[in-house]
């Protein structure tokens, strides 16, 4: 009997170590960044926290987080994000975020070409002059 119970309390133990190997830890903080720790029940997340993956995170606007993982690996949420620490870092991973800093591609750098075929005020403007005959 004795040794089923320890077997058991062996189990859980290695059970929640296991589950809590996939933590993140909070490096930096930039504005306003909260955790769910309760249902509807929102604290602010603190520099040196641990998070596990299931954690739900929230940035608010002009706000970041410095997530570092397990193997160093340091990952930069961004503002307006809200979801569990493994879909974020998911989606901060997919977008193309590198070790130990942020994003450094821009919407020029995505588009390939020029933007001659889009119009603008000033691109309008010059087609307008070219279609009028000008009296001197």
């Amino acid at each position: 009997m004795k040794k089923s119970i320890v077997l058991v309390v062996l189990a859980l133990f290695m059970s929640v170590s296991m589950f809590a190997a996939g933590g993140y830890k909070v490096k930096a903080i930039t504005g306003k960044v909260t955790f769910e720790s309760a249902p509807e029940t929102w604290k602010n997340v603190t520099v040196g926290q641990e998070l596990s993956a299931s954690t739900v995170l929230n940035t608010s606007l002009n706000s970041s987080v410095v997530i570092v993982k397990d193997d160093g690996t340091e990952v930069t949420i961004k503002a307006m994000q809200k979801g569990t620490v493994d879909s974020l870092l998911g989606v901060a991973s997919s977008k193309g975020l590198k070790k130990g800093g942020l994003n450094t591609t821009t919407v020029a750098d995505e588009v390939e070409g020029t933007s001659k075929g889009i119009a603008t005020a000033s691109s309008r403007a010059s087609d307008a002059k070219e279609d009028l005959d000008w009296d001197d």
